[in-house]
């Protein structure tokens, strides 16, 4: 039974009932419970640290700053996800081969020259030359590394693409559409 990884905007459209795609969000939500409630396993809907760290960065930039709708946002976190996934040792193992085939297959030509030696790397490539989000690599990477499905309605395209280059298993599913949550085999 594969659990459910759920992104920053994922929880964000869950929570927030202005959003356009709340509706969407939350009624896969529901639909996936009732779906898995005569399940012996039931999945679980799990939020990574890393959006949690997200999370507490925009409630500190936000402009104006408003404790009440922040405070009813990390209390709706907490109660609907009430366990935050850790990374491991394995999530980093994945990160690091995701990440050096987006190097090889992405970097700007000079920077992908063979004999140097990551340490030489003086400028290192930035996420933005990768075409990725770093954190959206880490939340692949975690649920790669634990069989999870990703749930985004990011196109993450070239971190798919990597994955799909070396045969890991990388699942997502984007719930911003109505109707698209589903307990994979």
């Amino acid at each position: 039974m594969r659990d459910f990884l759920l992104d920053t905007q994922t929880i964000r459209y869950w929570h927030d009932s202005a959003c356009a795609e709340h509706a969407a969000v939350a009624g896969n939500v529901v639909r996936l419970r009732q779906a898995v409630t005569n399940l012996e396993i039931q999945p679980k809907l799990l939020i990574s640290v890393i959006s949690l760290g997200e999370i507490e960065y925009g409630h500190r930039v936000a402009f104006p700053r408003d404790p009440k709708p922040q405070a009813a946002y990390i209390a709706f976190v907490r109660q609907e996800l009430p366990e935050a996934f850790e990374l491991s040792r394995d999530a980093t193992e994945a990160y690091g081969e995701l990440r050096a085939r987006l190097f090889s297959k992405f970097a700007p030509g000079g920077k992908r020259l063979r004999k140097m030696l990551p340490e030489q790397l003086v400028e290192p490539t930035t996420a933005k030359e990768l075409g990725i989000q770093e954190n959206d690599l880490w939340l692949s990477a975690q649920a790669i590394a634990h069989g999870m499905v990703l749930v985004t309605n990011d196109r993450i395209t070239r971190i798919r693409e990597v994955a799909n280059d070396i045969n890991l298993s990388f699942s997502t599913q984007n719930w911003t559409r109505a109707s698209t949550a589903y307990v994979p085999a």
